[in-house]
């Protein structure tokens, strides 16, 4: 079963759950946009799904607020800032802000972030980067999910990777791709609805393939074209371990389940001014060219439109700010058994009248 509901209210319940387990207001307020944002462009695992598992791991005391994120180390464009394990969307926010900031001085700025936690979709943070006219990168590692080129364990994280750029009249090229055939996320989301996976996604605890998304949760999931997208993860991890000092994958705590201590992952945030180089004017008519080319191919089978990257997203958005947000039952009765077990009895109870509503 499916339950749509309003942005604003999703953005509000959301909101309160942090607030309640005892984040700041406006902590709480960022965590919420950083969260519903991703289900409105239709990446809904990376949205209210991944609230329970944020609310535990913060009410456990392995995650914090936006008040235990030191103040950066370094000069010039270059920063680094220890997350003190703060949750990952507020990590986020500090680092892709700070990486705005440095460019604006001096015309790039990159922003190394450790020991922080699983920041959300890193298709945001470049998108925000983008929406100030500069050209983001972001990248993120995370604890060892996929298995390594040769082998059939898990050994790397899906490390994601995320481009944005401004490409005039209020509209982001957003690339926000993981190095895994399949997003974890999208795994969780479909052992979550009793769904099962595409062939060649992923392989269980025995490292042989599977279909199952709870086998494929135990063991790994599968490098996108082989030997390309580990040796991204690997790049990916070693970039961050090094300039970040996180913790390398296959060292990092896991995001779900019981393991209650810090992740220890990193993030990277470059933020280049292009308008340093370039002439915007002259920029944006070619760019508006490019993109009326793109729009203009013969779409092939399967496909209406040919679309740049971030465009289907922001499409979505759009319809569903009008809609209301589409989420699973199972989501919502998930994020009410961890508003019960955090003690926030009128929190459950107002999610569970969302489901009773749309019983009826």
């Amino acid at each position: 079963m499916t339950i749509t509901v309003p942005s604003a209210d999703l953005t509000s319940l959301v909101g309160q759950c942090f607030e309640r387990a005892g984040m700041a207001p406006e902590d709480a307020e960022r965590v919420a946009g950083v969260v519903v944002d991703a289900n409105l462009r239709g990446h809904d695992s990376h949205g209210v799904a991944r609230v329970p598992g944020y609310l535990r791991r913060f009410a456990a005391g392995a995650t914090g607020g936006g008040e235990v994120i030191g103040e950066p180390l370094g000069e010039g464009p270059l920063r680094r800032v220890d997350a003190g394990a703060a949750l990952g969307p507020l990590a986020g926010l500090r680092g892709t802000d700070l990486a705005a900031e440095l460019a604006g001085e001096h015309g790039i700025g990159l922003v190394a972030v450790g020991n922080s936690s699983h920041f959300g979709a890193a298709g945001f943070f470049a998108r925000r980067l983008a929406e100030r006219e500069l050209i983001g990168m972001v990248a993120t590692n995370g604890p060892a999910n996929m298995a390594a080129y040769g082998s059939s364990m898990p050994f790397l994280g899906t490390n994601a990777l995320a481009i944005g750029i401004p490409l005039g009249a209020g509209r982001q090229f957003v690339l926000d791709m993981s190095c895994s055939i399949a997003a974890r996320g999208k795994i969780i989301r479909k052992r979550e609805l009793g769904e099962p996976l595409e062939p060649g996604l992923a392989l269980d605890a025995e490292g042989e393939p599977t279909e199952d998304a709870a086998a494929a949760l135990a063991g790994a999931v599968l490098p996108f074209a082989g030997p390309k997208g580990s040796g991204l993860a690997l790049a990916i991890s070693l970039a961050i371990g090094t300039l970040a000092g996180a913790s390398f994958d296959d060292e990092a705590g896991r995001s779900q389940g019981a393991d209650a201590r810090p992740q220890d992952i990193g993030h990277l945030f470059g933020a280049v001014d292009p308008w340093r180089l370039a002439d915007r004017e002259q920029v944006e008519a070619r760019i508006a060219g490019l993109v009326e080319r793109l729009h203009s191919l013969r779409p092939g089978a399967g496909s209406d439109r040919v679309l740049y990257p971030g465009e289907r997203g922001e499409l979505e958005r759009r319809t569903r700010l009008v809609d209301g947000v589409p989420l699973a039952a199972q989501e919502l009765e998930e994020l009410a058994q961890a508003c019960d077990e955090l003690g926030h009895d009128q929190l459950a109870s107002r999610v569970r009248s969302l489901l009773a509503s749309a019983a009826r």
